[in-house]
C-alpha cells in the first residue's frame, strides 16, 4: 500500500517532537556521508567542495546546538526530549563544541576571525573532519539510546 508522503500528511501522522528528529537525523546522514569528501573534494570542482564543507560545517552546528549547547531558546535541544540530558562523552562533547565555533566562525557569521592572516590559517584535515563525523554520531547515538 503507497504512504501519503504529502506535508499535511506528514504533519498530521508526526509530533512536532518526531518531526524535530527527522531533522536531527538527516543532519546526522549528512555529516557522515560529506565527511569522505572532504577537504580534498576529490573529483568535485572548487564551488561544489566549498559548497559540501558548508554543508557539513552547517549541519554539525546543528547538531552540536542540539546535543551540546544551550541555543535560543525558541530552538530544540536534547533536553527537550531527554529531561535533564547531558552526553557523559565529555571528550566528544569538548570536540564538538570546538566544531561549533570552527562552523560559527568561518561559515555562519561574517567573523573577523573568517579573515586572518594568511600565515595564521591552519586548513582543517581529512582526519578532524572524520573525527567530527564520528563524535556527531557517537554523542546522537548516546541521546537517541536514552529517547523514551
Amino acid at each position: 500500500m503507497a504512504t501519503d508522503s504529502s506535508v499535511p500528511s506528514w504533519e498530521n501522522s508526526l509530533t512536532p517532537e518526531r518531526r524535530a528528529l527527522h531533522f536531527v537525523d538527516f543532519a546526522v546522514d549528512q555529516v557522515e556521508q560529506l565527511a569522505p569528501l572532504l577537504p580534498d573534494g576529490d573529483g568535485l570542482n572548487d564551488v561544489v567542495r566549498a559548497a559540501c564543507m558548508e554543508s557539513f560545517l552547517v549541519n554539525v552546528r546543528l547538531l552540536a546546538e542540539f546535543l551540546t549547547r544551550d541555543p535560543d531558546p525558541r530552538d530544540w535541544r536534547a533536553r527537550d526530549f531527554v529531561h535533564g540530558w547531558t552526553s557523559q562523552n565529555t571528550e566528544a562533547t569538548d570536540r564538538l563544541t570546538d566544531a561549533w565555533t570552527l562552523a560559527s566562525r568561518h561559515v555562519m557569521h561574517l567573523s573577523k576571525d573568517r579573515t586572518p592572516d594568511l600565515d595564521d590559517i591552519e586548513p582543517v584535515t581529512a582526519e578532524q573532519i572524520q573525527r567530527i563525523a564520528r563524535d556527531c554520531r557517537a554523542v546522537y547515538d548516546e541521546f537517541r539510546a536514552q529517547l523514551p
